[in-house]
């Protein structure tokens, strides 16, 4: 009688089959890694925007004053009314400045009728320190996702992102 070795193990063609099917897999993973990043950057704005306008809200109640939000060419910044000067100063340390990444954008639908502050160049988003603000919409839009959400204030009360 013959004995039979039994060979115990993978072949060749099974172990390159699974190396096929893994770099597959990889690849598509990696394909999709700038997608994620884009959406933890456009969550993390929302939730920053959100923040820091309640944030200026409750200041400006507790300390008395002011603040205005204005866009800028490549971000937004938060800014402070100075009763000495009579004039707008820039924020600072958490409302300083922020640049937006290059994918997203924000644009401002708000209605300053109905506020008359002295002062040149006024903040189209006046937030005061009377727990007043004006009505607006905030639009943060993802170039890359084509998606967008939009911060909203009817000019009382808190700043919330409506869910579309």
């Amino acid at each position: 009688m013959m004995a039979r070795s039994l060979a115990k193990g993978f072949t060749l063609i099974e172990i390159l089959v699974v190396l096929l099917i893994i770099t597959i897999l990889a690849g598509v993973t990696i394909a999709r890694l700038p997608a994620f990043s884009q959406d933890a950057e456009f969550e993390t704005e929302t939730r920053r925007l959100e923040l820091l306008f309640n944030m200026a809200r409750q200041e400006s109640i507790l300390d008395s004053m002011e603040f205005g939000f204005r866009l800028t060419d490549d971000g937004y910044k938060f800014l402070k009314f100075d009763d000495g000067t009579q004039s707008w100063k820039d924020a600072e340390n958490p409302f300083q400045a922020r640049s937006l990444p290059e994918d997203l954008k924000l644009a401002i639908s708000a209605d300053g009728d109905g506020f008359s502050l002295l002062g040149k160049n006024l903040p189209p988003i006046l937030i005061l320190s009377s727990g007043e603000n004006t009505p607006f919409r905030l639009i943060l839009r993802s170039r890359v996702q084509e998606t967008s959400r939009t911060l909203m204030s009817e000019g009382y009360g808190e700043f919330v992102w409506d869910q579309q």
